[in-house]
């Protein structure tokens, strides 16, 4: 279960950076690349607990293996204005503790943009730190079927997260009932030099895993 998991998220950061090439893909002829990864961030489904209103009442986002990569492109790399100097991913396991529903988000902490339609100018990175979604979740109780979606937001520069959900409990009649709750934190990240892969320069950053409290919207 555990290399499962660590498989689906490097592929999902691997997409989450692919993500970022969108509005240059084709320049970089990158589509055929998002389509393979882009499968790490599809609906899947699981099987959590819908007895949950109490303990949603009190609840926190676990997450885990934490890490976000920052890809500059080795000057030989960026000479022709093709390759693009910069690529930044964040990706990450959150799991509710009221549900034991866990989900990965992974996503591009800004986009590529290239200043008019020069093809010959490289194109630039800029920083992005509003939401993003997250994989969603199918369950169902039996009878229902219902998606939990979760949503995040990571500041480059002031390493603050921020991640949201909504999800599903039974209430003490039996009804489903939606509830929504956001968490934030600023995280203290360690970084690394990654080495060379692929023509960039690699600096890995991660945090030890955290736990949490949701406040209920």
């Amino acid at each position: 279960m555990k290399n499962e998991l660590i498989r689906k998220i490097l592929v999902a950061s691997l997409a989450a950076s692919a993500r970022a090439l969108l509005p240059l893909s084709q320049s970089f002829n990158i589509s055929s690349s998002i389509d393979e990864t882009e499968d790490a961030l599809t609906t899947e489904s699981t099987s959590g607990n819908t007895d949950c209103a109490a303990s949603s009442l009190n609840t926190e986002f676990l997450l885990s293996f934490v890490s976000y990569g920052n890809y500059t492109a080795l000057p030989e790399q960026g000479d022709d204005g093709l390759v693009p100097r910069q690529i930044v991913s964040m990706s990450f396991v959150v799991a509710n503790a009221a549900n034991d529903v866990y989900t990965i988000c992974a996503f591009p902490l800004g986009r590529l943009t290239k200043p008019g339609n020069d093809s010959d100018t490289p194109a630039q990175w800029i920083d992005d730190a509003s939401w993003q979604a997250c994989a969603d979740r199918k369950d169902t109780d039996g009878t229902h079927r219902f998606t939990i979606a979760t949503g995040a937001a990571f500041g480059l520069q002031s390493r603050q997260l921020s991640v949201n959900q909504t999800w599903f409990c039974h209430d003490d009649d039996g009804r489903l009932v939606a509830y929504t709750g956001i968490a934030n934190s600023t995280l203290d990240m360690t970084c690394a030099d990654g080495g060379e892969l692929g023509g960039y320069h690699v600096e890995n950053c991660t945090s030890v895993d955290v736990s949490l409290p949701v406040t209920l919207l």
